[in-house]
């Protein structure tokens, strides 16, 4: 994969999505592709969908960019994740990502994995347990 890894900010945020016609995934920092990859890890991960662009989508069913994962690029995620969601988006049933599994809608999350091959891709949203805990009010 073509990998610019001096061009990359580890400090600032990065845009990733997946790349129709690479089949992987394309990072983005400041408006420039600056690595594709098989295979990354992001931190403090926000998931984006412009509501603009899915509508054109909608309305012409061509895909374009408009979908995306918002974080800071790790060298790995926890070992064992206390909690993990696949997560997907398609623009044509939902309009924001959701975990795989139940549906609901995946905003933020503390680390993903995401893996990319010829004929799949998988993110998965990992969160640490100990702030999944003080989120849960009875």
């Amino acid at each position: 994969m073509n990998t610019h890894l001096h061009e990359i900010d580890l400090g600032r945020r990065v845009y990733v999505y997946f790349n129709l016609h690479k089949k992987c995934w394309s990072v983005r920092q400041a408006g420039k592709v600056v690595m594709h990859a098989n295979r990354l890890c992001l931190k403090d991960v926000r998931y984006l969908v412009a509501e603009g662009g899915r509508n054109k989508v909608l309305q012409s069913g061509v895909k374009n960019v408009h979908a995306g994962l918002s974080g800071y690029l790790v060298k790995t995620v926890p070992n064992i994740p206390e909690v993990s969601y696949d997560v997907t988006y398609n623009p044509f049933k939902y309009n924001s990502f959701v975990s795989i599994e139940n549906k609901k809608p995946i905003q933020h999350s503390d680390y993903a994995y995401l893996e990319a091959g010829q004929k799949y891709r998988n993110v998965e949203a990992i969160f640490d347990i100990d702030k999944v805990e003080n989120c849960i009010t009875i």
